[in-house]
């Protein structure tokens, strides 16, 4: 184990920092909100690109929520719920990335009623798209826990078995 890459200040630090980019997101979305609701009149639909923006942003508050209760929680304990959460939030950015694709899809690439909104919906999409790759890194912080949860096994005890050798440590015959 590198003690430089899995010490528990490094996991926090990294997990501040991807709380600060997610706050900035947030940031910006709701900046991004406020420009689409002054331009409601040029856009096809308003009310789904403002429903788009406000699904994201609640999704940029949970993350920031559970990772600032885990980073609060981190210097005293490593628990196995940690684990299963930063794994669950990376999943749940994953899966949410067809819902950008399926924005773009819908809203940005066909021709635009007024064209000078194509612009505002790209940083919609690019922003929303970029946070959730972003925490896809959650993942590593997760494997980087992992290892430290993990108890470390001398050497000296790991013995390598062929195949033969382990199915008759498993299985012995007569038995």
């Amino acid at each position: 184990m590198i003690e430089s890459e899995n010490s528990v200040d490094d996991i926090v630090a990294r997990l501040s920092a991807r709380i600060a980019d997610a706050r900035g997101t947030g940031d910006t979305l709701r900046e991004l909100r406020v420009e689409v609701a002054d331009n409601s009149k040029q856009f096809e639909n308003p009310q789904a690109v403002l429903e788009y923006i406000d699904f994201f942003n609640g999704f940029v508050e949970r993350v920031v929520e559970e990772c600032g209760r885990i980073v609060g929680e981190l210097p005293g304990t490593i628990s196995r719920a940690h684990i299963d959460l930063l794994r669950q939030l990376a999943s749940n950015s994953s899966a949410e990335q067809r819902r950008c694709l399926t924005f773009r899809d819908k809203w940005i690439n066909k021709p635009l009623p007024y064209e000078q909104v194509r612009p505002l919906l790209n940083d919609i999409s690019v922003t929303t798209r970029d946070q959730l790759t972003a925490f896809r890194d959650l993942n590593h912080v997760a494997d980087q826990l992992e290892a430290l949860l993990a108890p470390a096994v001398p050497a000296e005890d790991r013995k390598a078995f062929d195949r033969r050798a382990l199915f008759t440590r498993l299985f012995k015959p007569g038995e």
